[in-house]
């Protein structure tokens, strides 16, 4: 799982490993001047979500919010097949 730090148009800017401590993840959302993150993941099955994907996001998304970060979206890709949290209307 990624973190992918986005400029005003959704952009990538960076990508971060999810493991990674947060403090860091979010001085480099500081230090690019960005409001926009992203969440990404890989898995070898189908890009459906589980509850706990929800779960992760909704939380994610509500802790962001004080610090003026918004969760632009969350993306499941399997293979050529990906799922977007924002295009099923789940953020």
């Amino acid at each position: 799982m990624h973190l992918l730090i986005l400029d005003d148009e959704w952009r990538p800017l960076d990508r971060v490993a999810a493991s990674e401590d947060w403090r860091a993840t979010i001085a480099l959302l500081l230090r690019r001047d960005s409001r926009w993150i992203a969440i990404e993941q890989r898995r070898p099955y189908a890009p459906l979500p589980q509850w706990t994907d929800i779960r992760l996001t909704r939380w994610l998304s509500r802790r962001l919010r004080p610090m003026e970060i918004a969760l632009a979206d969350h993306v499941i890709h399997s293979g050529t097949a990906r799922f977007s949290f924002r295009e099923a209307g789940l953020l």
